[in-house]
């Protein structure tokens, strides 16, 4: 059984807009990563989170998003996702059910 893992953010860091896990138009969020205002490193002034971003159409690509270049799911859009990806794991459970009745 999966635990779950909790993320404590520092009360003096902004807290991110969005969550690990959740889809978005560009597809899945898999990281989170904070950049504290006056980062030498990315040249950054002001305090941001860059996401790290399954792409929904090919899933061994993994982009780097701004808080601001990411697009949440409306709610009718997440729901025909969900529907769309229960469906084709019902498809799935179907074909091995049918193969573990010939084995």
């Amino acid at each position: 059984m999966e635990t779950l893992k909790v993320v404590t953010i520092p009360n003096h860091w902004r807290s991110p807009k969005y969550s690990l896990g959740q889809r978005t138009k560009q597809g899945v969020i898999v990281g989170i990563q904070y950049y504290p205002p006056n980062n030498l490193l990315t040249g950054l002034c002001n305090e941001s989170w860059r996401y790290a971003v399954l792409d929904k159409n090919d899933f061994s690509e993994v982009s780097h998003l701004e808080e601001q270049k990411i697009h949440p799911l409306t709610p009718l859009e997440l729901r025909a996702e969900l529907q769309a990806e229960i469906e084709m794991y019902q498809r799935k459970i179907l074909i091995l059910k049918e193969q573990l009745t010939e084995a």
